[in-house]
């Protein structure tokens, strides 16, 4: 069984170009129509209010603060953080709107009408420039 995988690996292999279109000289439009055919695609869009740093030790020591008042003057800080997960966002600070793990707009928490929903108004779209720099933001340092 050697002496047949010896003699196939020396064979000589043959290979050939294989002939692909030549695409630079075609130009792609996009038509308005083209981009109303896009408006029906449907996508998931992921509002991030922060993130926060922290050591795996310190995650393993969050808790659940079921009926901890963490309002208690009393409850030392090392204490809240066993229950509290701080955010590198400030509070009013917009938030950041991605689609498919890319920030696109900029936008501010509100509630719905009835106050029962949390919902996002969008107070900015981000030029390609923004959009790179914050990728180049989210890149682990």
């Amino acid at each position: 069984m050697d002496e047949n995988r010896t003699e196939e690996s020396q064979r000589a292999v043959r290979y050939s170009r294989v002939p692909f279109p030549q695409f630079t000289d075609r130009k792609v439009t996009a038509t308005e129509d083209n981009i109303w055919k896009l408006q029906r695609v449907k996508t998931d869009i992921t509002v991030e209010l922060g993130c926060s740093r922290m050591s795996v030790a310190d995650m393993l020591r969050l808790q659940p603060s079921n009926s901890t008042d963490l309002n208690d003057p009393n409850l030392s800080q090392t204490e809240r953080k066993k229950y509290v997960l701080r955010l590198e966002r400030q509070i009013g600070e917009p938030v950041d709107l991605l689609i498919n793990g890319r920030v696109f707009a900029k936008g501010e928490v509100v509630s719905t009408d009835d106050g029962q929903n949390y919902a996002v108004r969008v107070i900015s779209i981000l030029t390609e420039e923004q959009r790179i720099d914050e990728q180049l933001r989210r890149l682990p340092h």
